[in-house]
C-alpha cells in the first residue's frame, strides 16, 4: 500500500510540473506561428494518445520528463529530415530570434509562474506562520555562529543593522536579502549587548540555520520513518516520536543526534522519548555503521505568530516567497559546482522526490503545495541551465548564433545534442543509483 502511495503522489508531481513546463513551449509555439509536431509527457514509445489538427497529443513509456517536438528544430528527437527541404513559415528555423527565444524560455517561465500560482494558494489557504522567537537554542559546535562567540541564550536583536521580530527574519537576511554581504548581529547577553560578526566566506554550507550554526530556542528532534529490521523497529520506535535526550544529554538538531548515535556503534543507549503526553526511556544498541534505522527532523515546537492573507496579498507574498527559494536555489547549485555541497547529497532524482512527494502530503495538502513549488523553482533552474539537450542549451546555441551572426550547421547541432542526451543519460544512471544508495 505504501508503495503504491508513494507512485502515486510522484506520477501526481512529476505530471504537472512536466505539463506546465512543456505547455510553455507548446502555447509560445502556437503564439509564433509554429507548428508543433508532438506533445509528450514522458519519453520513448508513445504508449496512448490521440491526434488533433497537427499534433500528436501522448504518453510515452519512460515518465521522467516530456517535450514538444517542433518543426523546424533540432531537438532531443534528433529528426534531421526537414533540412533535405526548403525551410517553411512555420518552421522554428524560419523565426526571427525574439521568437525563438520566447519558445525556449517559455517552459522555465512557466515553471516559475506555476511556483507563484501554488505559493498563492499556499498563503490563501493558511496564511504564513512565523517562529516568534529571537533566542538562540544550541550552538553547533565548530560552526561558523561557535567559532564567532555565540552562546546558548543569546536573544538577537539585529542584523546587519536590521531589526530581528522573528527567527524567519534571520534567514531571509543572511540567505536572501545579504546574500553576499558578512554578517553582524547585535546581540543581548544577559544585561550586555554584544556585536558578533561572521565572515560570509566562513559559510560553507547550504543555506540554513546549520548553515550558521545556530539554532532556535524550542527546536525539538521528530522520527518521521522508522526501518524495517533496524534496532529502532525491534526497540518500538514510532515516527512522531520526539527524541528529547540521549544518555541524559539534550537533543537540539537533527544532526546532533546523528553524531552522537554513529559515535556509540555497538554500544548501548538510553534515548529519552516524548510520544503524545507520555516521556519515557528506550535502551537501545546502533548497528555496527552507526545506525539505528530512523530518518529525523528538527521542527519548532515554540510560540509562533500566523498572518492572514487577502488575494492581492497573498499573490504578492507569493511572488516574494518564489523569490526567496530561487535566491537560495541559486546560491545552492553555486556552492554544489564549487564543491562546497557534495554532490550525492545536493542530487535528488525520482526515487527521493517520490519519497518526499509522499512525506509533504502526509503532513498535509498545502505542504505538498509548497514542496510542488519547491520543486518546480528547482525544475526551472535546471532546465535553463546552459548544457546540451536542456533548454539552457538550446539558449545557448541561439545567442552564440545571434552573436555570429549565422546559424550554426545542422552537423554540428545534432554532435551538440547526441553528446549531451549521453552525458544526461550517465548523469541519471548516477542519479538513480545515488537515490537507491541513501533510500
Amino acid at each position: 500500500m505504501e508503495a503504491i502511495k508513494t507512485i502515486f503522489y510522484f506520477a501526481i508531481t512529476i505530471g504537472i510540473l512536466v505539463l506546465v513546463h512543456e505547455f510553455g513551449h507548446f502555447i509560445a509555439a502556437k503564439l509564433s506561428g509554429m507548428k508543433v509536431e508532438i506533445f509528450s509527457i514522458g519519453f520513448g514509445t508513445r504508449l496512448i494518445g490521440k491526434k488533433i489538427g497537427e499534433t500528436d497529443y501522448r504518453i510515452s513509456a519512460f515518465p521522467l520528463g516530456g517535450y514538444v517536438k517542433i518543426a523546424g528544430m533540432v531537438d532531443e528527437n534528433l529528426d534531421t529530415d526537414f533540412i533535405a527541404s526548403k525551410p517553411e513559415p512555420y518552421e522554428f528555423r524560419s523565426k526571427p530570434f525574439y521568437q525563438k527565444f520566447f519558445v525556449i524560455t517559455a517552459g522555465v517561465i512557466m515553471n516559475m509562474l506555476l511556483a507563484v500560482f501554488l505559493f498563492w494558494m499556499v498563503f490563501m489557504i493558511e496564511g504564513k506562520t512565523f517562529r516568534n522567537v529571537n533566542e538562540v537554542g544550541y550552538v553547533i559546535p565548530n560552526s561558523p555562529a561557535f567559532e564567532s562567540g555565540f552562546k546558548e541564550g543569546d536573544k538577537i536583536l539585529t542584523l546587519n543593522g536590521r531589526k530581528i521580530d522573528y527567527w524567519d527574519d534571520i534567514i531571509r537576511i543572511a540567505f536572501v536579502d545579504d546574500l553576499a554581504k558578512d554578517l553582524l548581529f547585535e546581540v543581548q547577553r544577559g544585561g550586555e549587548k554584544v556585536l558578533i560578526s561572521i565572515p560570509r566566506s566562513r559559510i560553507s554550507e547550504f543555506s540554513s540555520e546549520d548553515a550558521l550554526g545556530i539554532l532556535p530556542a524550542h527546536i525539538e528532534v521528530m522520527v518521521m520513518a522508522v526501518e524495517p529490521g533496524r534496532p529502532a523497529e525491534r526497540s518500538k520506535i514510532q515516527p512522531k516520536d520526539v527524541i528529547i535526550s540521549v544518555d541524559d544529554e539534550k537533543i537540539y538538531s537533527a544532526s546532533q543526534l546523528t553524531s552522537i548515535i554513529k559515535s556509540n556503534a555497538g554500544k548501548e543507549i538510553t534515548l529519552k522519548i516524548k510520544r503524545g503526553n507520555e516521556i519515557f526511556d528506550q535502551k537501545i544498541t546502533p548497528d555496527a555503521d552507526g545506525r539505528i534505522g530512523i530518518q529525523i527532523t528538527s521542527f519548532y515546537n515554540g510560540p509562533i505568530k500566523r498572518e492572514s492573507y487577502n488575494p492581492l496579498e497573498a499573490l504578492w507574498v507569493g511572488f516574494r516567497e518564489t523569490y526567496r527559494v530561487s535566491a537560495l536555489t541559486v546560491n545552492g547549485i553555486k556552492q554544489l559546482i564549487t564543491g562546497k555541497i557534495p554532490v550525492q547529497k545536493g542530487i535528488a532524482g525520482p526515487i527521493r522526490i517520490a519519497k518526499f512527494a509522499t512525506r509533504s502530503a502526509d503532513v498535509g495538502f498545502t505542504a505538498f503545495l509548497g514542496f510542488m513549488a519547491i520543486l518546480s523553482i528547482s525544475l526551472a533552474f535546471l532546465n535553463i541551465f546552459p548544457f546540451p539537450g536542456l533548454d539552457g542549451g538550446h539558449l545557448a546555441i541561439l545567442m552564440v548564433e545571434a552573436v555570429i551572426r549565422r546559424e550554426l550547421s545542422y552537423r554540428v547541432k545534432i554532435a551538440i545534442q547526441q553528446a549531451g542526451i549521453i552525458i544526461l543519460i550517465i548523469l541519471m544512471i548516477f542519479v538513480l543509483y545515488n537515490d537507491i544508495v541513501h533510500f
